[in-house]
């Protein structure tokens, strides 16, 4: 048996361990490139030539929300849900971002909110997600155009998840019946009081004060509560170090690529400060959307948005921790013998 292997090797040298260390690296990049350009620059412009730029928003919303609901909740479960994303999306696009946008919230949290009782709220999460990061439309058939592509897109999404290792099912927490109803009537509490208010108050992109009580609720779930504190100081720095740029007024190239730069460096801190990196991302956003003597404006509406969102999130989390207490004293659970 050795004499054949050693026949078939034809006295190759063996490859030192940092060469075989290079070499899977170089595969890993050439794969993960070549998913880029087959999974996401080549669909991009096929759905493009087909529907127009409307359908590439929609393609990206669900390729994005499909390969991160497979990650989180498992590829099989994500398989389930895309009409439901589908639906979510179309709906929201059509609605957004009026009264009916925000009920709509409110019933896709409740909807979550309910699958902390069987295990699927992560996956769930995902749903009221497609609902509140949409492109408005005005007419119901590009309603439906888009939430097709949406639904397609997600089942794209999930393919390249499973292709890249993703499980057939991430099973979530499970709770007992009475906690599970008082999660999905706080999350769509919140999340439709967080739309609401937007609507409410004449914002032209509301989304951004249900934005962070969906990224909040999806970092507890990976166990990072303590990203609701950085997030909020990170708001606050960013906004405040918007206030020199805002006084020096300066044109929209320096803005650009201020924004740019400090885009940059957020992306550095990924894996460091979480408060600094939200900082500094929210610093580039702001100088990103701004426009020449709007720096201020634009800074003042974005802090105020995310900043009312953790808010009302913090309010929630509160009003739940206080409920499962009470339910615990209430209604204790018996301890098991020996």
């Amino acid at each position: 048996m050795g004499d054949s292997i050693d026949s078939v090797d034809g006295g190759v040298p063996d490859q030192s361990p940092h060469e075989d260390g290079g070499t899977a690296r170089s595969h890993r990049v050439v794969q993960i490139l070549g998913a880029v350009l087959v999974g996401v620059v080549l669909p991009g412009v096929v759905v493009g030539s087909l529907v127009g730029s409307l359908g590439v928003s929609a393609m990206f919303v669900g390729l994005l929300l499909g390969v991160a609901g497979s990650k989180i909740g498992g590829y099989h479960r994500m398989l389930l849900l895309a009409p439901a994303m589908g639906v979510a999306a179309g709906i929201g696009a059509f609605t957004a971002y009026d009264w009916s946008w925000a009920v709509l919230l409110a019933v896709t949290g409740l909807l979550a909110g309910a699958g902390i009782g069987f295990g699927w709220l992560p996956a769930l999460l995902m749903v009221p997600f497609a609902a509140t990061f949409v492109t408005p439309v005005s007419t119901g058939t590009d309603a439906a155009i888009y939430g097709v592509v949406v639904g397609l897109a997600t089942l794209y999404g999930v393919v390249i998840a499973r292709r890249f290792g993703a499980a057939a099912a991430v099973d979530g927490d499970h709770r007992e019946p009475m906690i599970a109803v008082g999660v999905a009537v706080v999350f769509a509490a919140v999340l439709g009081g967080a739309a609401s208010i937007g609507v409410a108050l004449g914002w032209t992109e509301p989304y951004w004060v249900a934005e962070p009580v969906l990224v909040l609720v999806l970092y507890i779930l990976m166990g990072k509560r303590d990203r609701i504190a950085g997030k909020a100081i990170g708001t606050a720095c960013g906004i405040a170090a918007v206030v020199p740029i805002a006084l020096l007024d300066p044109p929209a190239g320096v803005l650009a690529t201020l924004g740019v730069v400090f885009f940059g460096l957020a992306l550095t801190q990924a894996k460091g400060s979480y408060a600094v990196m939200y900082g500094l991302y929210t610093f580039s956003l702001v100088l990103l959307l701004s426009t020449p003597g709007q720096v201020g404006f634009e800074a003042e509406e974005r802090g105020l948005q995310i900043l009312v969102g953790i808010g009302l999130l913090v309010v929630g989390l509160v009003i739940l921790h206080a409920f499962a207490t009470r339910l615990a004293k209430s209604h204790p659970q018996p301890e098991l013998a020996g």
